[in-house]
């Protein structure tokens, strides 16, 4: 927005400000107060989205919890619910599940109340990847399966002129999903769906060249794990330059983090520590979970991170729990799938064991 520089403290000091004075206009409850409302909307959608991509999440929180006071007090649904899914997602990248959960839900119930079926995509696209990083695999699918067939009922009759918020819709559910058969062991789905995504997202264009980082990256961890290195490293090298050009501080600290495990992996230490220390920097204060996780890289590579028997112990009945927790939402949810995975992991078990 005109006036603000989102790279400059002052500017993000003055737009909390200006977005503080509204929300007091707002609830003087006088002619002026939608007025005011639509004027503190408006800042907020022209500015959020910079703020987030710059990677000041703080102040993210700090003027869309103002937003979302001033819309639930006007019962606006619309506003509500793309609210609750902006301030939802910031909450499940601190990690804040419960939250999260309860953002991403209302969100659909808002949605729905309004028959607003682009917005009810998005939540459960949202609901998807929040069971996927709780490691409920079965609860992720279904709710990516609601948003495919949302996707195909919907988007595809949807006016001309909402195609392609649709078709950016339909360029994640394929990243996500190709990310979700990783983990379940299907390789094969999950090269297919990834290479999907990333060809949609260039075919869209500039519009949609913030997304790309998200499936490069899978695939640079995708050929990682086969233990085709040189390609997992041109494609790390291809998502760093793009999140560099972005200004997606949270992509390139994860991509830096990804080849410091590559050059373990080729036995270069050095290297190793050294794209750990760098992407442990690109985090900054702002991506906290990155930066821990960049730490215990470092101090497990230099040797520094020693455990007690009791710790390991800890750490092992924790791993157990996870995984047994995951099996049974899977299979709950989704039996079939859970059949494949087994499937595919048992073959990947027996072709490691002929090598």
């Amino acid at each position: 927005m005109a006036g603000y520089n989102m790279t400059i403290l002052e500017d993000r000091t003055n737009l909390f400000s200006d977005i503080q004075k509204f929300e007091k206009l707002f609830l003087k409850h006088n002619d002026e107060s939608y007025r005011a409302f639509e004027l503190l909307i408006c800042i907020w959608k022209k500015t959020s989205l910079e703020l987030w991509e710059l990677g000041y999440w703080q102040n993210y929180f700090d003027c869309g919890n103002i937003a979302i006071r001033c819309a639930n007090l006007l019962d606006n649904f619309s506003v509500q619910g793309k609210l609750l899914n902006e301030l939802g997602w910031a909450w499940m990248e601190r990690e804040y599940f419960t939250e999260a959960r309860h953002h991403f839900q209302e969100s659909f119930r808002k949605f729905q109340l309004i028959g607003d079926a682009d917005g009810q995509c998005q939540s459960l696209r949202y609901l998807g990847v929040l069971c996927h990083r709780q490691r409920r695999f079965g609860s992720a699918l279904k709710y990516y399966r609601q948003a495919i067939k949302l996707l195909a009922t919907k988007g595809k009759k949807a006016p001309t002129h909402e195609q392609i918020k649709w078709a950016g819709h339909e360029a994640e559910l394929h990243n996500i999903m190709g990310n979700l058969y990783f983990k379940l062991w299907d390789f094969c789905t999950s090269y297919r769906e990834l290479h999907l995504s990333l060809n949609q997202y260039r075919v869209l264009g500039e519009q949609f060249r913030y997304y790309q980082p998200g499936p490069l990256l899978n695939l640079g961890r995708w050929h990682f794990f086969q233990g085709d290195y040189n390609r997992a490293r041109d494609y790390y090298k291809e998502c760093q330059q793009l999140s560099k050009e972005l200004h997606r501080p949270d992509m390139e600290a994860g991509t830096l983090l990804r080849m410091a495990e590559l050059a373990e992996a080729e036995g270069n230490k050095k290297e190793a520590l050294r794209l750990a220390q760098e992407s442990h920097q690109v985090s900054g204060t702002e991506i906290s979970l990155v930066r821990e996780h960049a730490a215990q890289f470092k101090k497990r590579v230099e040797g520094q991170k020693k455990r007690s028997v009791l710790i390991l112990l800890k750490a092992v009945c924790r791993q157990f729990r996870d995984i047994s927790l995951a099996g049974i939402d899977l299979i709950t949810h989704a039996p079939l799938t859970a059949l494949r995975a087994l499937q595919h992991y048992l073959n990947k078990k027996l072709r490691l064991k002929r090598s």
